[in-house]
Order: structure tokens, then sequence, then C-alpha cells
């Protein structure tokens, strides 16, 4: 059967190049396309499984009006003329009443495609909707990179290569960089070590020499006492540091009060531990910082970014091929994705609404101008969002009239008012540029989509239509939008335009010595003030929860494919043997996790080690009384982002 190149959609800095073979209507095999030499051929097997959910009866090929009670899933077939009628003489009564912002979108990564993923923010601008603040993920991270490195990018994957010491910091490569491990093991086929850094043994632990365990939230106290023993034991690069640097004094100034003795109690880290991790970093020739976004997603996550960012810079490591970090802003943008979020269109003081508050906002908490319409796009905010009973409760309101454009009948769809039917990317045309290499690849449609199905950019130039937006916008192909983005990026050459356009995957080397992107090139380690560190939230539970990534599913992404899911199995619990036992707990008991925003009840699993005091619960799973039940609605010290990882429970035997 014939082969075409498509690229992967989802939010995963693999960004994959593929090739999907079809026999014309259906696709019937998704594998990874060598010309792509960070894909080298192979795909994970989320992608591998791909078919099984393109190919699914369960499909939604038709527009779709609710008939029974929201959250029930009965609904009927409609034509897309009636759904946009409908859309639009909702709206226009709403906005009538109550101005444009009472209508809100909330979309996130569902598709990384610079079209389909963006266009939405163009469209409701022109509309005059409110602003959804596009926060969920690594957010802070960027944000306390952005402190300390302005706008610079890091290292490519395969610069880790070069590397003799690399620490895996709060990521798990199987699941979220599996294209690393091959490039993990060269390097320590050359000698390099290789520890892990998490508050648990994530299946990343098999490509480590040894794992050390940290608390949640301590992991920029960690690192200060890091660069507390560096200092003491005269294994900063003072050369460096004064001509690549901004706040060395001032930074070094406060670093007496985390000595390892003094963080012990704050990381659960032994002071040997601490410092033989820390003169272990800085006698390496290259070392090399692979950084995870976990220990970000809490309140005090920039901030901990922050002092992780300042290991590199006091070592000298980003002179050294090899050295510095990979997985914090690995990939510029490498085309202007303005073109079709349309900023010109802002208006000044437009409500904003952030993504991880969501159920308060629909409860009218901290808005202006109360939500009466969402309209909801490659994303399935009743799994994913904190705070998930509240926002259950609101999608639960009887005059709150939603829209979900979507593939399935997943838990968000279920509350809808209208439901339009969405694409695989398999059916679509788009741009994409991975957020974890310099990769762009432009794409067209392997097969037609079933149905009646449409993409973003098909639905919103038709509600534009509807809506009396007359700006010529609105009346462009996603192909004039592809090329233009192509012409105009700066980081291409007029060869490397033409194998995009011609639908090649493009990857660009990263430039060695990486420019420092503020405004004076240099690095800054007091900007506003020194880096420190306080404490997580707290509360009266007695174990942290952690949110991780699942090996077969992404997100909520991937619900869809019954052999993902038995691989990934039931939901559960990862806690430290010891404290299990202490609650009278055993490897597959049922547990009941709680706290004052609600319950859960899962497997508890015992086969990894886990932090005193810590429970993990890995992916998303569909229905009610899941792990985003118990996560909170507040936001991160910088970035706005969510804490998913801050957040106290209670544990007990189920049925007690």
């Amino acid at each position: 059967m014939p082969t075409y190149r498509s690229a992967c959609p989802y939010d995963c800095p693999e960004g994959c190049s593929l090739l999907v073979e079809t026999d014309g209507k259906r696709i019937t095999a998704v594998t990874g396309d060598p010309a792509n030499p960070y894909t080298n051929g192979w795909v994970c097997a989320k992608l591998r499984n791909l078919p099984q959910a393109v190919n699914s009866p369960e499909r939604i090929l038709t527009p779709l009006r609710r008939t029974g009670k929201k959250g029930e899933g009965k609904f009927a077939p409609i034509t897309w003329e009636a759904a946009v009628e409908e859309i639009a003489s909702r709206w226009k009564e709403l906005m009538a009443r109550y101005g444009p912002e009472t209508i809100l979108p909330y979309s996130y990564a569902g598709t990384m495609g610079a079209v389909h993923r963006n266009c939405g923010e163009g469209f409701f601008r022109a509309l005059g909707a409110s602003e959804l603040v596009r926060t969920l993920c690594s957010s802070g991270k960027s944000a306390g990179w952005e402190r300390v490195m302005g706008a610079s990018c890091d290292l490519a994957p395969w610069d880790a290569a070069e590397s003799d010491f690399i620490l895996l910091w709060s990521t798990n490569v199987p699941a979220t960089r599996a294209h690393l491990a091959p490039i993990l093991r060269q390097a320590k086929a050359k000698g390099a070590r290789v520890l892990l850094i998490d508050v648990y043994e994530n299946p990343s632990a098999a490509l480590a020499d040894e794992s050390i365990l940290v608390r949640p939230g301590s992991d920029g106290a960690l690192a200060l006492s890091m660069l507390q023993v560096l200092d003491e034991a005269g294994l900063t690069d003072e050369g460096y540091l004064s001509a690549h640097t901004t706040g060395w004094g001032a930074l070094r100034a406060t670093l007496g009060r985390w000595t390892p003795e003094e963080t012990e109690s704050i990381t659960g880290l032994t002071p040997e531990t601490v410092r033989a991790l820390a003169l272990a970093y800085g006698r390496a020739k290259a070392p090399c910082i692979v950084l995870g976004s976990g220990f970000s997603r809490s309140g005090n996550g920039g901030e901990a970014t922050r002092a992780i960012a300042a290991l590199p810079a006091a070592v000298g490591a980003w002179a050294k091929r090899g050295g510095g970090t990979y997985g914090v802003c690995s990939s510029p943008s490498l085309v202007d994705k303005s073109l079709v979020k349309l900023p010109r269109l802002s208006r000044p003081g437009t409500q904003r609404v952030n993504i991880n508050q969501l159920g308060p906002a629909l409860a009218g908490e901290g808005v202006k101008t109360p939500i009466h319409s969402l309209y909801v796009y490659h994303s399935n905010p009743a799994a994913v969002t904190s705070h998930q009973n509240a926002v259950l409760r609101g999608l639960e309101r009887e005059d709150l009239f939603t829209v979900v454009h979507e593939r399935y009948l997943t838990d968000t769809a279920k509350y809808a008012d209208i439901i339009l039917p969405a694409p695989y990317m398999v059916e679509t045309e788009d741009l994409y540029t991975p957020y974890g290499y310099r990769q762009i690849q432009y794409v067209k449609p392997v097969i037609d989509p079933p149905g009646a199905v449409k993409g973003n950019w098909q639905v919103f130039s038709l509600l534009a239509r509807a809506m009396g937006l007359d700006d010529p916008h609105f009346s462009r192909s996603v192909g004039d939008l592809c090329r233009e983005m192509v012409e105009k990026s700066p980081y291409l050459t007029a060869e490397q335009k033409e194998r995009v356009l011609a639908g090649e995957p493009v990857v660009l080397d990263a430039p060695f010595p990486l420019p420092v992107g503020t405004e004076d090139g240099k690095i800054r380690l007091a900007h506003p003030a020194p880096i420190t560190w306080y404490p997580p939230h707290g509360g009266p539970e007695p174990f942290r929860l952690v949110c991780a990534p699942a090996v077969h599913t992404l997100n909520s992404s991937f619900n869809e494919i019954g052999a993902l899911t038995a691989l990934r199995g039931e939901m559960a619990v990862r806690m430290n043997a010891a404290d299990a036992a202490a609650l009278g707990l055993s490897h597959g008991d049922r547990a009941v996790l709680s706290n004052e925003l609600g319950e859960m009840t899962c497997a508890v699993v015992l086969d990894r080690a886990v932090a005193s005091g810590t429970v993990v619960a890995e992916g998303v799973y569909p229905g009610k009384n899941t792990v985003n039940c118990l996560t909170h609605p507040r936001l991160s010290d910088l970035g706005e982002a969510t804490t998913m990882n801050d957040n106290r429970v209670w544990v007990r035997r189920a049925g007690t």
C-alpha cells in the first residue's frame, strides 16, 4: 500500500515525522519517517495504534444536538447549517444581553499544528470574547527560565551525547522524550554517568545509574544547596561567571543558608547525598541537565526553575560541548504564529480567564462578566483541568451554552449542547514546529475526513461568516497561511523553505555556543532579586500528591484506544512502601485519596520507590472523581501556571 508523509500533532516535545500507510480510504499503519534523524524511523506505541482510533466506528461524524440532560450523553444528528445557525443565534442573543466577553473559548494542545491549534485565538479576538490564559502545562518553568536566560533556547537533544554527566531532573523519558533514550545510551557508552532526580523512580530509572528521590516542592532548595557546595568547594567557574553573568555576587551572598545540613529537612536528602551530587556535577567536564516540567507545577515552580538554571552558569557548562540544559526552551518559534492568532485584534481590558481556574470562573468567581457560553476545541477540561468537581458543576449549568468540537464522546462532550465533528491530523493540512528541537514540517491530508468532519479553520471560517465578521483573513485557506508562515521565517534558508513546502521534515542544528537571549547577552542570577526558595502549599493532610505522565497515554488523549488503556491499567496511586505499611495498605489494595475538594478511589501500587510522604498518580483517566478532583486551581509564583503537583491529601483504605 502507498505511504505518505505526516507529522505527530500531540503535545509532546518529540514532534515525530511519520509515514502513514493507506488504502485510499482508511489508514492501515503508522511508522516513523527515517528522513527525520531524530524520529529515525521509530514512533511510540501511541502513534502505532492510531489507526484504531482514526478508523473507529465510535467517532463522531456529524454535528449533534443534545436531547438529554447535561452529562447524560444523549444527542441527535443535525446538519452543519443547523449547527452553525444555532450557535450564531445563541451567541448573538447572549452578546446583546451580556456583551461578547460572556463567551469563553477553551483549548490547549490537543493539536500542535500552527494553524489548527492557534486559529481560534484570532476568531475569538475578532468576536471580542473573553481571553483564555493558556498556562496549563509548563509556563511556570518558562517564566523562571526567562528571568535567568531571557529568550535563550537550550541544547538540542543529540547534544546530550557529548555530555559526561547527565541529570534527568523531573523528567520521564519513556513517556515524554522516548527518542532521547538512545542518545543517553550513546553517552553512557562513552563513559557518561546518568542520574535521575525525581519524587519517585519513574520509568527513566531504567536509563539511570542512580536515582535520587526528593520531596515534592523541594527542587529549588536542592539546587541552591548544590550551588552552596560548588561555591564552598571552589568548583565554580569564576572566569565564566565574570564574563557571562550578572548578579553572581548577590546570589553567592545568600548561599550560606542553603547548606546541605540546612536543606535536609526540606529535601529529605542526607548532606552526604547532596554533597556527592554537587561535587560530581561540578567536576564533570560537560554536565547536562535534562529538565522536565513536573517540579515546576508547584507554588514555587518559577523560583525552582531559576535555581536549577543557575547551575550550568555556575560551572561554565554552556561553554562546553554537551554542557547546559535540554528541555526548557529547546526550539525557537521557527514561524510567526501571530498570522493566525491575530494579536492586532486584541482589545484593551478584555476579560482574562486562567485555564486552570475554569471551575471558579464558571461559578462567577474572578470574572466581571459572567460566562454564559463555552466553546471547547482540542481539549477536554472535564478531565484535565484542576478542581474537577467545580468544572463539572459549571458544565451542568442549564444557562451555559456549550459547544464542543471533538472526535469522540469525551467527558466534556457529554455536557455539550452542540457537538461538532473534528478530524485527526491525517485528515488535515497544517504546519508543525515541535518544541523539543529545531524542526519544521508541512503536511497535507493523507485521507479525506470521514462523514461531515471539519477542522478548526473550516469551522471558525463558517462561524466568522455567520457572526458577520468581514475580515478577509477568514476567507484564506490553510495552505495560504502555512506558506506565508514558512516564507516569512527568518530561521530558514531559501533552500530549506523549498524543502519544507515540499513536505520534507527539516531539522536545524542548535548553534554552539548558544547565544544568551537577554538584553546584554548575560545570564541573570539576581534578576530582579537573588534566587530563593520558599515552601510549597501547606495543609493538614499528611501526603503530597504528584500528578505524573503515563507512558501509554498522553493526558486524556488516546483514552479512545483500548489497546493503550489496557496497557496503562486501572487508575492507581504509587506510595512509599513504609508509608503504605503504616496505613495497613499492601500492593493491589484499594485506597481513597481525599482533601477538601473531593476524593478518588484507586488501586495501591508499590512496585517503584517513592519519596516518603508522597503519593503519585500517573495519567488522566475518564470519569468523575479522578485525580483532578484533588488539585487546586491555585497559580504558581511565576507564569500564572498550574500547581497540580502542589496539593496535599489524606490516604485511607477503601471502605473505612
